[in-house]
């Protein structure tokens, strides 16, 4: 943003702006999200920034890969390592890959060791909906929500029996194929999914020098997935709900390095969960949760016997939560926490355990053309003792489609297992047990609204931390070293426009090191994504435009990585009542471009799906 402007004056502008148009009733109903508040409201009765995908979109979309799918979308920022399967990192409003919470089905997951989450091996075919709530969430989900956080739902059946399959390929020999089952009998329901994705990739990284070690591995580096998710339920007589859920994928990556170095994984990612639903009273409602999840990972050097290494990751959780509410007006939410992480690796760490038990609170109130939200979460972490986080938001009814928000908000980011506990290497130190948590403090003013059948959104915040955890040089371990000031502007526009079902969100952000005035690493300053899809009878056409300016690669602002445009078309066409034949062309003008340096991106490639579904 620049500088001696207020933000508050282009939100009023903005809103100004909309409210001239002449206003529709509000025909199209909110999407339910459960992320914002841990409880079902709709999306415009929350006060937080969310962007909710439907299984819908993601097919209509024919996106190829979670990263994909999010890619561009607001505030979120995609740094990808070569291509399919390989490393990739989400950044959310600016902040670091690791200041982002991952749940599936409520369930936190990730790697404890690297504290990175492997957002490249989920499976979309397993995914009924996603759930982004940007900004501060500490209070209600813990460590790593300095960013936000974002959940994912597997597929949950209803109705009459219903299956589909799909197969389809493209470029890269690339292969995809999946079979899906669902559907509910009495007060019984459940699903399952089975997919199976396999390509030969291409070459992930260009020959270059790093810590000085040439690196020229020219060949192509392929990724394979074999994935499985089971959902089932039922509904008691009294109302309560018990449900039991599974997600599983396994498969293998190639990635460029030198003899003697890996230059393969195996990966294993799983969450296994179990809930129960149930109003006690009238105006009480219990919800308890409980599961693992997994992050394994083994290197190796291929055709190199006995040259692995492995990094198991498991976390257990369970939660318990009881929200209150005798009318619309006031719900009152109070419940606990308790996190378990354990090591389990072929290095052996200097500890392999520890715990995080939690408490929190949260009131939403309406009184008139007001809303309150208030949230205060006080934990205990084992290796760094207390943390106090919490939320402020108000929301006010300016118009009878458009509300202001303005929010405050804290959290932090604990330290990781590499960052703590990783043993001595040849003798030296290479972790800090002493490391604090990473701090953030967050302000926000925003605006939502409807208007001419369009639904926007524009927020502008200042994020500031503290406590980074950097690599300090001086002493050669992690260190709290550094600070950093995150500011940012979004915007969002959603609906039909002339028969079009469109999509735009627009970020920029202003991301600073406070202790050098550079530019933090890997980030767009700029991005804009535009969505565009009609159906002609039994045709549908579709394209995605994204354009990001240049990024930096290094702390030092010395590698500037330039900015780019990429189109991506796409049809679908209905055969019959079963059958769909859907093509994509993704990088339609084949654009040369690196989020990462030296780790190239696809070119120009078409892929292919045929579609048959059965049931109502």
């Amino acid at each position: 943003m620049e500088s001696g402007r207020c933000p508050l004056t282009g939100l009023l502008a903005f809103t100004c702006l909309f409210n001239s148009l002449t206003p529709e009733a509000a025909t199209r109903q909110s999407p339910l999200v459960v992320t914002a508040t841990r409880m079902a409201q709709t999306a415009d009765e929350t006060l937080s920034a969310i962007t909710v995908i439907t299984r819908a979109e993601i097919e209509r979309s024919q996106a190829g890969s979670i990263t994909e799918l999010l890619r561009g979308r607001t505030g979120i920022d995609i740094a990808n390592q070569g291509g399919a399967g390989q490393l990739t990192s989400i950044l959310m409003r600016g902040t670091n890959p690791g200041h982002v919470t991952l749940l599936i089905d409520g369930l936190r997951t990730g790697s404890v060791t690297a504290g990175r989450v492997s957002w490249e091996f989920i499976p979309l075919q397993q995914v009924e909906r996603i759930e982004i709530v940007r900004g501060p969430n500490s209070a209600l989900y813990g460590s790593e929500a300095i960013g936000g956080v974002i959940q994912i739902f597997t597929r949950r059946g209803k109705g009459p029996l219903q299956w589909s399959a799909i197969a389809g390929g493209g470029r890269y020999n690339s292969l995809e194929a999946a079979l899906d089952f669902s559907g509910s009998v009495d007060d019984n329901w459940y699903s399952g999914q089975l997919s199976r994705l396999k390509t030969d990739g291409f070459d992930a990284r260009e020959p270059t020098v790093e810590f000085g070690i040439p690196i020229n591995d020219p060949d192509d580096d392929g990724h394979d997935s074999t994935s499985l998710s089971l959902r089932a339920g039922h509904r008691f007589s009294g109302g309560a709900e018990l449900e039991f859920h599974g997600l599983h994928a396994e498969g293998n990556v190639e990635f460029d390095s030198n003899d003697p170095f890996p230059n393969q994984d195996d990966f294993v990612e799983q969450v296994l969960g179990v809930s129960l639903r149930a109003p006690l009273t009238e105006y009480l409602n219990l919800t308890a949760t409980a599961g693992r999840s997994l992050d394994e990972r083994k290197s190796f050097r291929s055709g190199t016997p006995g040259s692995a290494t492995q990094f198991d990751s498991e976390r257990r959780s369970f939660s318990l939560q009881g929200d209150y509410s005798r009318s619309d007006a006031d719900i009152f939410t109070l419940g606990l926490d308790y996190h378990d992480d354990r090591v389990d690796s072929s290095t052996p760490y200097n500890e392999t355990a520890r715990y995080t038990q939690a408490v929190f609170a949260q009131y939403r109130g309406e009184r008139g053309r007001h809303t309150l939200l208030t949230r205060i979460r006080p934990l205990d972490d084992e290796q760094f003792g207390s943390q106090t986080t919490g939320n402020l938001a108000w929301g006010y009814q300016l118009h009878a489609t458009t509300r202001l928000i303005a929010s405050w908000g804290t959290a932090y980011t604990a330290p990781t297992f590499n960052d703590l506990y990783f043993p001595d290497f040849m003798g030296f130190p290479s972790s800090n047990p002493d490391l604090d948590p990473e701090e953030s403090e967050t302000l926000e003013i925003g605006a939502e609204g409807r208007a001419g059948g369009l639904d926007w959104d524009l927020r502008v915040f200042r994020t500031r931390i503290d406590n980074l955890i950097v690599f300090d040089l001086a002493t050669f371990l992690p260190a709290n070293v550094n600070e950093a000031t995150i500011e940012g502007l979004e915007a969002s526009l959603s609906g039909d426009l002339y028969g079009w079902t469109t999509s735009t969100s627009a970020t920029f952000l202003k991301p600073r090191d406070d202790n050098t005035g550079n530019i933090l690493p890997r980030r767009a300053k700029r991005s804009l994504k535009l969505d565009i899809d009609r159906r002609f009878g039994r045709t549908g056409i579709g394209a995605s435009f994204i354009a990001q300016s240049s990024r930096f690669d290094d702390r030092g602002n010395t590698i500037e990585l330039g900015g780019y445009g990429q189109l991506d078309l796409r049809a679908s066409w209905q055969l019959d009542r079963n059958w769909q034949l859907q093509g994509r062309l993704e990088n339609a003008f084949d654009k040369d471009y690196q989020s990462v340096n030296t780790y190239n991106t696809a070119g120009r490639n078409l892929f292919v799906t045929l579609r048959y579904r059965a049931g109502n």
